[in-house]
């Protein structure tokens, strides 16, 4: 798989009292994630959106320790090669110091149009795009 890195210094608004971060605020991670890679990939979201929606259908993570405010941490995430009109990510999250694992997660992503239908296909633009992205990588 190729991983996609982003660095994020922890806010104190994703603290809790005890600074440590608030467990949703991983699945923000993973968005900054995936926009990341999509501009590694050279797809645009902000362009894309004007045609296809990728709603999430289904995201789940894995809390291994947790990270606190005023550390950096980095989101690695990944593409598995679509075989539909579906993207599939994985996460991981490391604290920057030490690189101790924080997190782990997966997210799928449908692909609807603007009217709101479901695409059966990925458009082959988008397609070119991911395969040039991956490469010869499965």
């Amino acid at each position: 798989m190729k991983w996609v890195k982003t660095e994020v210094q922890v806010r104190f608004s994703e603290c809790d009292p005890m600074n440590v971060v608030h467990h949703s605020n991983y699945f923000v991670w993973f968005e900054m994630g995936r926009i990341e890679l999509a501009r590694a990939a050279g797809i645009s979201f902000a362009q894309l959106s004007e045609e296809i929606f990728l709603p999430v259908i289904d995201i789940r993570s894995q809390f291994k320790d947790s990270a606190r405010y005023g550390q950096t941490v980095i989101v690695e995430t990944a593409l598995e090669r679509p075989t539909k009109a579906m993207l599939d990510f994985k996460y991981r999250v490391y604290r920057k110091v030490g690189r101790q694992l924080l997190a782990t997660g997966e997210s799928r992503h449908a692909m609807t149009s603007s009217k709101g239908q479901l695409i059966v296909r990925i458009p082959a633009e988008v397609q070119e795009k991911i395969d040039a992205f991956l490469g010869g990588i499965v």
